[in-house]
């Protein structure tokens, strides 16, 4: 996200976050630095409300939970760290029946029924919601016998409350490591522009922020092309955000009855989370295990930062990552003479949008490839994983045929799962386009010379690896929607072209507006 989501954080709150990333658990880092980092947004967003509900609830399961009677939210989130999806679902494999509630593990949720009330967590929510706990401890350490007090034998009225308490304690942290001033005197004249012209999510075009850009309201001032797409963008995301959350709240009625007008529950929690949910950091890409080079994450960082919207708004993507480039260069220009301004204005940017394109296309091909040394590695270690990560990267035509057979296979009830995954081990061996892609699949992992990708890891670290195949195969279907959309817009293979000359026009007599004309 930009500065308007990080501007003014207060040193002490940045050295907790980092503190939580380098929190040690029973083996390395007790948590991944991309749930901190979504988690950390939250919190900054003001955006923390559904996570404490949600964390009242896993709370409340803990606390309740006979194998934890003694220290339960000690015993199940420091010492037992059942803080990953696997670890979360043995520590409830067995359903628990109360007086008045119960609690069950299925397939995709744990599910809890406190007398009428019903909630459902997913296991892949469990990390965010422990680094959350995790948070809360550290700016109050007497919340962890607190919330055990409260929430013993407790009913969902006394879950609520909770929830509301634990908002009121980062709210009033908050006030003292967030300054709002600044932030809200750019929300608020992003958002009245947008009133002003009638603009929505929808509805909000290139040229809308085009405009924007080449007439600014007056306060606050904005010269980076580079920041008015973030802000503009940041305050429709936050809009919807909040416009949804109040809906949950207030406006909607909940049930399962479409046809009186209810509204799933259950969606609408899905949605806000969806909504909610921003992949915009995923430089832990480029960290070890090395998945991509910083050159090859670069491309994409701005499109990862904004998701859905990058596809509405293709061609200001194309000039936030050509010519905010350029005005960077010439910022440090100005800095240094009149002369060298003045030359850097006569000069146009190393690159055109063809160039980006082209560099995005080599971003989504990397991240097949990894994809596909994944799965060699997933494949190596005889791990089922395997299956799901091959099946989005083989070719079309093998995965419809491999399909077609697994469904056969499963309608088997006498299949075990271990035996399921010997036998489509057999069935790739008798495949010759299955056994060339897997041998593809094995020269990409023996020339991968990056750290992480040198040797087979161990077993125990096969979860950063998932982690890794889920974030690319993101990052993928992102780059791919948006080359689609751009593909489409350049129908006769010189459209970019034109409207780059257009573009190079508009941008220069803008930069020489605010840096002062060119000289000699």
């Amino acid at each position: 996200m930009s500065s308007i989501i990080n501007y003014g954080i207060s040193e002490t709150l940045k050295a907790l976050f980092a503190q939580l990333k380098e929190t040690p658990g029973l083996t390395g880092y007790k948590y991944h630095h991309k749930d901190v980092d979504q988690l950390s947004q939250d919190i900054v967003c003001r955006n923390y409300g559904s996570v404490c509900y949600e964390l009242s609830f896993l709370c409340w399961a803990v606390v309740n939970h006979p194998q934890f009677s003694s220290s339960p939210l000690l015993s199940f989130f420091w010492l037992e760290e059942n803080i990953k999806p696997k670890r979360f679902r043995q520590a409830f494999s067995h359903p628990i029946q109360m007086e008045t509630a119960q609690i069950c593990i299925d397939d995709n949720y744990l599910q809890l029924q406190i007398n009428d009330t019903e909630f459902a967590i997913s296991p892949t929510r469990i990390s965010v919601l422990a680094v959350m706990l995790e948070f809360i401890i550290s700016i109050d350490p007497v919340q962890l016998t607190r919330i055990e007090h409260s929430l013993a034998g407790a009913n969902s009225q006394a879950i609520k409350q909770l929830s509301s308490e634990l908002q009121k304690l980062i709210y009033a942290y908050l006030k003292e490591h967030i300054p709002e001033a600044s932030t809200q005197e750019r929300f608020r004249a992003v958002s009245s522009w947008l009133q002003q012209h009638k603009l929505t999510a929808e509805t909000l075009t290139d040229q809308d922020v085009l405009n924007f850009w080449l007439k600014p309201p007056a306060q606050p001032s904005y010269i980076k092309f580079s920041t008015v797409l973030d802000d503009l963008l940041d305050a429709i995301t936050a809009t919807e955000i909040v416009e949804n959350t109040v809906n949950v709240d207030y406006a909607l009625s909940l049930g399962n009855n479409n046809e009186a007008g209810e509204i799933n529950a259950e969606w609408v929690q899905e949605t806000v989370f969806a909504q909610a949910e921003s992949h915009s950091d995923l430089t832990w890409l480029c960290q070890s295990p090395k998945f991509l080079t910083l050159a090859q994450y670069q491309p994409m960082k701005s499109l990862l930062s904004h998701g859905k919207l990058a596809r509405q708004l293709p061609l200001s993507f194309l000039r936030l990552n050509i010519f905010a480039g350029w005005q960077s260069v010439l910022v440090q220009a100005k800095r240094k003479s009149p002369q060298v301004l003045a030359d850097k204005l006569n000069q146009c940017p190393a690159r055109q949008y063809q160039d980006y394109v082209a560099e995005l296309n080599d971003s989504e091909t990397q991240c097949k490839q990894v994809q596909q040394v994944i799965a060699h590695i997933f494949y190596s270690m005889d791990n089922p994983l395997f299956i799901g990560i091959m099946l989005k990267q083989m070719p079309t035509d093998l995965q419809q045929t491999l399909k077609i057979w697994m469904r056969s296979q499963i309608s088997n009830a006498t299949v075990s799962e271990e035996d399921f995954f010997l036998l489509i081990q057999q069935w790739l061996s008798q495949h010759t386009k299955a056994q060339f892609w897997l041998s593809e699949a094995a020269n990409l992992f023996k020339n991968n010379n990056k750290d992480g990708f040198k040797q087979l890891p161990s077993d125990t670290e096969l979860d950063v690896y998932q982690d890794g195949s889920e974030a690319l195969d993101y990052c993928q279907e992102l780059v791919a929607r948006y080359l689609l959309v751009i593909a489409k817009l350049n129908k006769q293979h010189t459209q970019l072209v034109e409207i780059y000359r257009s573009d190079l026009c508009i941008f220069s007599n803008k930069f020489k507006q605010i840096y002062g004309a060119a000289h000699g």
